[in-house]
């Protein structure tokens, strides 16, 4: 049996548009292949409309793809029967990017966390499903439980809401979750817990993470031996440890999202500096060949016309670039 608990094989997601009559579609996900190991997190990082989000949405069978095909513990997803996409969906949670506009307003903290484990019948009675709740509440910050099960979600602060949030994907103790952004809408003096918050409690639990982020520093809550794959246009253009990310980064996309990782001291700061020029283009006009070759300084002939394939350049580093 395969060591990943998610494996998703050349995914293609294509949305489309109306443009007076004419219909016109782009690849939100463009032939991407990741795999999460059991136990492990993963990072997934990029820019706004990189496409990681809807990658991380497709793992979740929250979106079907175009193309390919996305394994659970060895089984695709989109093949099973009801019965075993019911254990699929109870093992497969997300904890989303907007606290805000993620949790019903109209229901208690203690209703939203209990209805959970009284609907897939893991707690014999209400006692039972309110012991459940506050013991993950303890664990994920909501001290002391008793302050916070009967506000609702306006009465709380935002780091509070994804506080709750974590609480509620982690309530059926899944074997995989994907957290999209869970910190970019809270207070920088908020972010550092609520990872710190994630990564405890995942593994805690014996969970695999798929972590969704535009802000590399957040990865290195994880460790330097978390995997780390960059998305760039809807491609994968890297794939390494964070480790050798961030010490040896070798497509110029992810030497720019480094490079642009605040330092204080000016002189360090020019020494790593990495402009692109101009914007990122809109999917619907991608360039050809490889995807950054309309903004990157070291864009070659090739690199206009032919799109670079991913290649290993050591066990664990992968990269789509002419210039390797």
């Amino acid at each position: 049996m395969s060591g990943n608990v998610i494996e998703a094989k050349n995914i293609v997601v294509k949305f489309y548009i109306r443009r007076g009559l004419r219909r016109i579609g782009f690849a939100a996900v463009d032939n991407v292949s990741i795999a999460v190991p059991k136990g492990s997190i993963f990072g997934l990082i990029g820019e706004s409309g990189s496409g990681k989000t809807t990658l991380g949405k497709v793992t979740l069978a929250l979106i079907k793809p175009t193309k390919g095909e996305v394994l659970f513990q060895g089984r695709n997803i989109f093949d099973m029967d009801k019965k075993e996409f019911k254990k699929y969906r109870v093992n497969a949670q997300y904890i989303p990017q907007d606290p805000y506009a993620s949790i019903n307003p109209y229901k208690r903290v203690r209703d939203i966390l209990t209805d959970i484990a009284k609907y897939h019948k893991l707690a014999l009675n209400n006692k039972e499903a309110l012991d459940m709740a506050i013991d993950i509440m303890n664990k994920v910050g909501l001290n002391p439980p008793e302050r916070y099960l009967d506000k609702y979600p306006f009465q709380l602060s935002g780091g509070e809401r994804q506080r709750v949030s974590i609480a509620r994907a982690l309530m059926l103790k899944p074997a995989y979750i994907v957290a999209d952004e869970p910190v970019t809408m809270l207070d920088a003096s908020l972010k550092a817990s609520i990872v710190k918050t994630i990564k405890d409690m995942v593994r805690e639990i014996g969970s695999s993470l798929l972590f969704i982020t535009h802000e590399i520093t957040l990865l290195q809550f994880f460790g330097p031996s978390t995997l780390v794959a960059v998305m760039y246009l809807g491609k994968l253009v890297e794939q390494a440890t964070l480790k050798e990310l961030l010490e040896e980064p070798l497509h110029p996309y992810t030497q720019a999202l480094i490079s642009a990782i605040p330092v204080p001291d000016p002189k360090a700061r020019e020494t790593r500096k990495l402009i692109l020029s101009g914007t990122t283009p809109s999917p619907l006009n991608k360039p050809q060949g490889c995807p950054l070759s309309n903004r990157c300084p070291f864009a070659m002939d090739i690199c206009r016309k032919e799109e670079p394939q991913l290649k290993q350049v050591s066990p664990t580093h992968f990269v789509a670039c002419h210039l390797r």
